[in-house]
């Protein structure tokens, strides 16, 4: 039997977060949410996870900040951001992981998970 990765999906948008919710586990994968980084590391003290997906830009800890935190506390943590300003953002603290750009067509997204989660 295949290994479930568990992904938590960090973003402040309800509606974009119960869609990205809602694909990835019709695609297999356990999902956790967190609508922004304190609680993104909240979940992390708790619960083991392959792949942080987050936003870069929302109060408290943005993307960039919160991937820092989850690299020092699970060093093994596959990181993708995602952003509506990827012009803004372009080169700037992508340390550890690949920028999506806001729209994400969903079999781009599932792809990049995947990608991210490989071998």
């Amino acid at each position: 039997m295949a290994r479930r990765f568990t992904v938590l999906f960090v973003e402040d948008d309800t509606a974009v977060r119960e869609m990205v919710v809602g694909l990835l586990r019709e695609h297999g994968f356990n999902v956790l949410t967190a609508s922004d980084g304190y609680e993104a590391i909240r979940l992390l003290v708790e619960h083991a996870v392959d792949l942080m997906f987050t936003d870069i830009v929302m109060p408290g800890l943005d993307g960039f900040e919160l991937a820092q935190q989850a690299k020092l506390m699970r060093p093994e943590i596959h990181v993708l951001y995602m952003t509506g300003y990827a012009e803004q953002f372009a080169g700037r603290g992508l340390r550890y992981g690949k920028l999506l750009q806001k729209p994400v067509r969903p079999d781009a997204l599932l792809a990049e998970v995947c990608q991210a989660l490989a071998p």
